[in-house]
């Protein structure tokens, strides 16, 4: 080894050191994220949506669509709750006298279209705008134009078809009544919880200002042409009469619970279609992989820097 080391030049290994430096960095930054994760999964008790407090949370249900809406997938046209699309297209390009191939993206989409969470009798929205993904639905399949001209079935293609077509599909998906596991920011909206009666009056005296011939046919009672301060003290009264009978209203409209991405950047929102038990054993193995490889990559740094003196 100390001859193969003997024959590299200073600069190149200069870069090698360099280069196992930064793969341990970026190796401890992802041994980090997966085990912070993989101990709020563990430590975050389940709780029930008909007893669910506000705040972050971890949930399990099924997966359904909000007042039976389907979504589908722009790619294989699927009606799914969830979608990660992606189209590539193969280059063909020399390097060092050899062809080499690679894929790159040339369009890319993902749905942020919110859907239900159902425990039992209870639901929830779920926004899933910014949210870690874990789908174990994907599709890949090939073709010769930049957008598929025919849809997918759930199966994926062979990598033979590859070799002669162009253009590559992918898609991941949510599938309805797919059983879900979500961590998140819990929350309930009532429907007067954020907007007063002042606020419904004076939303509904700009409506009002919009049919200007309307509004002096109901208010202006001298028939002058114009409102005065005395008329428009009756039609800002009747305005607040109206005002409240529509806050009233709203007040029997049931509640809005949802979950959503955590305002505390440190939290993370994760929407898995892996159980909570494959789930743990998925950032767990990714963990203790990066961990080795940032070992193995200081090692070898520590090693070269030695050699070098």
């Amino acid at each position: 080894m100390n001859d193969i080391l003997a024959g590299i030049s200073a600069e190149d290994h200069q870069f090698m050191m360099m280069a196992s430096l930064l793969i341990a960095v970026i190796s401890f930054y992802v041994f980090m994220r997966n085990w912070k994760r993989l101990r709020i999964i563990e430590d975050t008790p389940t709780a029930k949506l008909r007893s669910a407090h506000q705040g972050y949370i971890e949930l399990e249900g099924k997966g359904h669509f909000i007042d039976d809406q389907p979504l589908y997938s722009p790619l294989s046209n699927h009606p799914c709750l969830w979608y990660r699309s992606q189209i590539e297209q193969q280059e063909t390009f020399v390097d060092n006298g050899r062809t080499q191939t690679r894929w790159n993206v040339v369009y890319k989409n993902i749905s942020n279209h919110r859907f239900k969470l159902i425990d039992g009798k209870n639901s929830c929205d779920v926004d899933p705008e910014a949210a870690e993904v874990n789908s174990h639905q994907k599709l890949v399949w090939y073709g010769n134009t930049e957008w598929p001209t025919r849809t997918q079935l759930l199966e994926s293609q062979s990598i033979i078809h590859a070799a002669t077509n162009s253009y590559r599909y992918c898609e991941w998906l949510i599938l309805p009544s797919q059983p879900l596991y979500i961590l998140g920011q819990f929350t309930t909206l009532s429907a007067t919880a954020h907007k007063s009666i002042r606020d419904v009056m004076i939303n509904l005296i700009n409506d009002w200002k919009q049919d200007q011939e309307q509004l002096k046919s109901r208010f202006d009672t001298n028939k002058d042409g114009h409102i005065d301060q005395v008329e428009w003290e009756v039609a800002r009264q009747e305005a607040q009469s109206e005002a409240q009978r529509m806050h009233d209203q709203l007040a029997l409209e049931p509640d809005m619970h949802i979950i959503a991405k955590p305002n505390d950047p440190i939290q993370p929102f994760i929407i898995s279609a892996y159980s909570q038990a494959v789930l743990i054993q998925k950032y767990r193995r990714s963990a203790c992989l990066a961990l080795i490889v940032c070992l193995v990559c200081v090692a070898a740094a520590g090693w070269l820097l030695r050699m070098q003196g």
